[in-house]
């Protein structure tokens, strides 16, 4: 296996005009866990349809595994598992993966074997008989996990593999990733879920609106982007976007997250009384104020100004 799984140069691409990439570059190194992450519409989809071969860029050069994606002897070593799961509804789950194994010319009954073995770990043994069409959304996912990772591929492609699934679900999930890697298998995932890419990820990209704008490990990029701490306030619910116009006017790095204000500041003890003073003068209720760690979706904000989720 060479030292670099993927190297992508100067990748573009256009649909009638509109860019969906900007001249993206990037390296993964084998054996690696490369997390793409950021909002909806931010390029990732494309992106990966692109390094699997579903699609050509624009522009640019795309070597994967030492090969052309579009060659079928390099989409041999590539497992890709795109949002919707690649699933045939009237086969049921041990049919879909006997035909996806018979595709890579894999051994029938050492595939049904391995197969079997992650159902039971996710705990859908039992549905391996069962029509695809039958299945619940979370239960799909679960099987096109496993359809993906049967074929132990190279280089495992996952695009919002966890998105819809419950936390158990999700756990079980990042478990089975974990493995992988053991097992030295290269593994670019994109996300939009914070504790997935800092609990896996050896090197994360960030990715907007085309464009790859930040790169590096967890904590490269926390300290290269990220605050030194992050004051949590807690108002009552009637005055949460009150709270968060009052601290914006004293503070430009104070955004809304759900039911909080985060606010950036590198002075926490300086900056919570004066915060916390601010919000009282103007009548705002506090349920509480706390100091946090800044995470991934403190990063996104401070580069963007916006919110992952957004």
């Amino acid at each position: 296996m060479s030292e670099s799984a993927i190297i992508i140069r100067d990748v573009s691409k256009s649909y009638n005009g509109f860019v969906a990439l900007n001249s993206v570059s990037f390296t993964v190194k084998s054996g690696e866990v490369y997390v793409v992450l950021g909002p909806n519409g931010a390029g990732k989809s494309t992106l990966f349809n692109i390094i699997a071969g579903v699609m050509k860029p624009s522009s640019g050069s795309v070597n994967v595994l030492g090969g052309n994606p579009l060659d079928p002897s390099t989409r041999l070593k590539i497992s890709y598992l795109p949002p919707t799961p690649p699933l045939y509804p009237w086969l049921t789950v041990m049919e879909n993966i006997d035909f996806y194994a018979s595709l890579y010319g894999f051994n029938k009954n050492t595939v049904r074997q391995e197969a079997a073995g992650l159902l039971e770990t996710l705990g859908i043994r039992n549905l391996s008989n069962k029509l695809t069409s039958k299945l619940s959304t979370g239960q799909s996912k679960l099987a096109s996990i496993v359809l993906a990772l049967v074929a132990k591929s190279e280089l495992l492609i996952l695009d919002e593999p966890t998105t819809g699934l419950d936390p158990g679900m999700r756990k079980s999930i990042i478990d089975l990733l974990r493995k992988q890697v053991s097992n030295k298998t290269t593994i670019l995932m994109a996300t939009h879920l914070i504790d997935e890419a800092e609990e896996l990820a050896n090197r994360v990209a960030i990715m907007d609106r085309g464009r790859m704008i930040a790169e590096g490990s967890v904590e490269e990029l926390k300290k290269l982007h990220a605050p030194s701490a992050v004051l949590v306030i807690k108002p009552s619910k009637e005055h949460l976007e009150k709270a968060s116009n009052v601290l914006r006017e004293r503070w430009s790095r104070a955004y809304r997250i759900n039911d909080e204000v985060r606010l950036h500041t590198e002075d926490p003890d300086e900056n919570m009384p004066k915060a916390i003073l601010m919000l009282s003068e103007n009548g705002i209720r506090i349920s509480s104020v706390s100091v946090d760690k800044p995470t991934l979706e403190d990063v996104f904000l401070k580069l963007t100004g916006r919110r992952l989720m957004e």
